[in-house]
């Protein structure tokens, strides 16, 4: 890195990737979920795209992957030692991601263009993700990078389904995208959340796991993902049931009654609880009778609450802040979320009456949840850490 006066020549907005692109999944956690109460109340109809279809691509591929490209960009370096992508490269690949945002509003002949700038930043970003690994010799994470790799492919089958060369392509790509989704998420929450727990409530010695929990789970729900994204049998109802069962156990082990005293840790444990329940909804969702995509949203509403507790606690400690010590509002900004959750799955499926209201309710409380954090974290992210490093 070139030093003039002692100072970084590159911005601090662009030294590691947490930085923009945390700040482009609060601000398209705000502007999508906006867009989408428009379409969703009818507000605004338009020809140029299927707005059920663009709410999903837009919360898969666009806000969680967005999340998780500037996780890994970051914990990249750090498990590695290699420089991960900064400066200029960065704006380009952040540049890409904006790009891929618009396009679809502005013209129906743009979709190819669409298509192939939306999907090559997942692509591109596969890559520089896997150079440091590689690089570094930081073998123990390539199963990370299959999966970025296996996200991308997922990318490009919804465009091909879209432009019907991909029979049933637009389904499979947003499941498959969904649950891939799901499982770095419960790849990270394993390696993560104990850690977390045992470090914030300062305990002497670690939570209890074992390996078959482990082992199981991960087999598991590699085989549910194939049974519900290519098949939809009933054995997935079978494996969700199961899984179920794992992570309510593992959540038992974790669990220490001083999380609810630290905001960054209930989030995470009650996102990794919103996970759990997802699995458990979907295991009694045919014989129960339950409204459809409930499930579905008790999943979408773990990753929601999972990354936002995320972000908030790298964006802290990435910025040479207190993790122990976080902003006050983000107790706020997490139990606004928790209640859009209640309001989008527990109240839609006890009372149908008013299904409408409560999902326009769930919708303003998801969207002052995210703006609180693009508040709170948008000086960070453009400052320089408060220690003056590099990052």
């Amino acid at each position: 890195m070139n030093l003039i006066n002692n100072t970084y020549s590159t911005p601090s907005f662009l030294r590691l990737g947490f930085r923009p692109f945390f700040f482009a999944a609060g601000s398209i956690g705000v502007i999508a979920m906006l867009l989408w109460i428009i379409f969703y109340q009818s507000i605004l109809t338009t020809d140029n795209i299927n707005p059920s279809q663009w709410h999903a691509h837009e919360m898969i591929f666009a806000y969680s992957a967005v999340v998780i490209v500037g996780f890994l960009l970051t914990a990249s370096k750090n498990w590695s030692k290699v420089q991960t992508l900064y400066g200029k490269p960065l704006l380009a690949l952040f540049m890409l991601w904006i790009a891929g945002r618009f396009l679809p509003f502005v013209n129906p002949e743009y979709l190819l263009y669409q298509a192939i700038i939306d999907s090559s930043f997942l692509v591109i970003s596969t890559l520089v993700i896997a150079y440091p690994i590689i690089k570094g010799k930081n073998w123990v994470n390539l199963s990370i990078v299959a999966k970025i790799l296996l996200l991308a492919l997922s990318h490009i089958a919804y465009y091909l389904g879209i432009f019907g060369v991909l029979e049933n392509g637009i389904n499979l790509g947003l499941y498959a995208g969904f649950y891939l989704i799901i499982s770095l998420l419960l790849m990270m929450s394993r390696r993560l959340l104990p850690f977390f727990i045992e470090r914030g409530i300062g305990l002497d010695k670690a939570l209890k796991n074992t390996k078959f929990l482990d082992i199981s789970s991960l087999v598991l729900f590699l085989v549910f993902i194939v049974a519900e994204v290519f098949f939809s049998s009933i054995i997935a109802d079978v494996l969700a049931g199961i899984l179920f069962v794992i992570h309510t156990i593992r959540m038992f082990n974790w669990y220490n009654a001083g999380i609810w005293k630290r905001p960054l840790l209930w989030s995470i444990y009650l996102a990794y609880g919103f996970l759990t329940l997802g699995f458990g909804l979907h295991a009694i969702s045919n014989f129960a009778g339950l409204l459809p995509h409930i499930a579905l949203h008790s999943f979408a509403f773990g990753i929601a609450l999972m990354t936002l507790s995320m972000m908030s606690r790298v964006s802290l400690g990435h910025t040479g802040r207190n993790v122990f010590e976080p902003p006050k509002l983000l107790n706020l900004m997490f139990i606004l979320l928790v209640i859009s959750f209640v309001f989008r799955v527990i109240l839609t499926s006890i009372s149908v009456e008013y299904y409408h209201q409560w999902i326009l309710i769930s919708q303003l409380l998801w969207v002052a949840s995210f703006t609180i954090f693009t508040s709170i974290y948008a000086p960070m992210l453009f400052k320089a850490r408060t220690d003056g490093q590099f990052g």
